[in-house]
């Protein structure tokens, strides 16, 4: 046969009972539909795109599945409720792409023979991971436009770029649902449909006007009526600014009489933001004199402990005298092997109390912190008993 023969051979019934024959089977053993394979004259560009069970779910109910990341980071896939880490994977064996192909459970009354056409083969695939949303350039974003106060707002219009929710969902590598709870952990909120953030200072003058009057009214923290407060306060700060402090450091008092008119500061959040306050100025501070300075400045009633800091703060308890220090988590990386390096750089070894608050954000149902240490350190003892972690590689020392 010539090659433009073999080209144009198309199989017959004939043809199908001598493979029968050949491979010493049954012509009972075959499906009704037989599909000799051929190849097709081009190749269509496709790529392989793995499903899990979310994500099938997602495309059959008509949910959007999108792909996201700018040229200087790596893909990730994003349904409407998590976040997957894209990779190309390998396979050993070839993948054939036959848009048509039927499958033996598909009844036909007939025996007969229908052609399909190969337009793809394939050794890779797009391999698909659940991960966490990537929010570090997110809070660049809002903290570059941050609400400074009425007096600034004309030049920070001027000079930065404003996101609406449409805006910061097509950047940032999250789930919307994820961005949703992104910004709302940060205390974002908006401005003519724009998140923004509050300036630091600026939140510090803005809380300050409500310590203050809570102190000089004498009203118990969780006591404070609302319609008082609003007339006193409404005329120190804007309208949306106001209700936004309003919501961030308090919530409606529990009890059913007062329920609908006075609030109820929340001390973990106001303990947690005044630390904040006096930590951020100073390189390290005396642990002892800290304490003293921290319960001195919250509303009397309110109890501040060390519990409140975590994943804000590092306490140096081997110095003489012992010293702590401003170390939010948010400011760290989001990639865990790039985060546990940054970690190892600041200590040489950790208590899993201690480095816990720096990791609980990154683990998943599948790697919890204590997987996570497993994974990217080494436990050592020392010959007190107390438990250390350690880098595994000196790589990352």
């Amino acid at each position: 046969m010539s090659q433009n023969e073999i080209g144009n051979y198309v199989r017959t019934a004939e043809d199908v009972k001598k493979v029968i024959e050949h491979a010493k089977l049954s012509e009972n053993d075959l499906k009704p539909n037989v599909q000799p394979i051929y190849f097709g004259e081009k190749f269509e560009n496709y790529k392989l795109l793995q499903l899990d069970e979310h994500i099938l779910a997602d495309l059959k109910c008509g949910q959007t599945v999108v792909f996201k990341g700018d040229h200087k980071e790596s893909a990730v896939l994003c349904t409407k409720t998590k976040t997957y880490d894209v990779k190309e994977a390998e396979t050993s064996n070839s993948i054939l792409l036959l848009p048509e192909l039927t499958f033996p459970d598909e009844e036909f009354n007939n025996m007969e023979l229908t052609s399909r056409k190969v337009v793809g083969i394939f050794h890779t695939y797009l391999e698909v991971k659940p991960c966490k949303p990537r929010l570090t350039k997110l809070r660049h974003l809002l903290k570059n436009c941050s609400y400074k106060g009425s007096e600034l707002e004309k030049e920070v219009l001027a000079t930065s770029e404003m996101y609406t929710f449409e805006h910061l969902s097509a950047k940032i590598q999250a789930s919307d649902n994820e961005l949703k709870d992104a910004l709302k952990e940060m205390g974002a909120f908006q401005i003519d449909g724009n998140w923004r953030v509050l300036d630091f200072e600026y939140e510090c003058r803005a809380l300050s006007f409500l310590l203050n009057l809570i102190d000089e009214q004498s009203w118990p923290y969780n006591t404070i009526p609302m319609d008082e407060t609003l007339n006193i306060l409404g005329e120190l700060l804007p309208p949306v600014i106001l209700q936004h402090i309003i919501d961030q450091y308090s919530t409606w008092c529990v009890s059913s009489n007062l329920s609908q008119t006075h609030r109820s500061l929340i001390e973990d959040k106001v303990c947690r933001f005044m630390a904040v306050g006096l930590l951020r100025p100073c390189d390290k501070f005396n642990l002892t004199d800290f304490k003293t300075a921290w319960q001195g400045s919250v509303p009397e009633g309110m109890i501040t402990n060390l519990k409140q800091l975590d994943g804000t703060v590092l306490v140096d308890q081997s110095s003489h005298p012992q010293t702590i220090c401003y170390f939010n988590e948010q400011d760290l990386p989001d990639d865990i092997l790039e985060r546990i390096v940054h970690l190892f750089q600041v200590r040489n070894k950790w208590t899993f109390n201690e480095i816990q608050p720096f990791l609980e954000k990154l683990s998943t149902d599948k790697l919890n912190v204590n997987t996570l240490l497993a994974k990217y350190t080494r436990a050592t003892t020392d010959a007190d008993g107390v438990r250390f972690y350690c880098s595994r590689y000196s790589s990352i020392m």
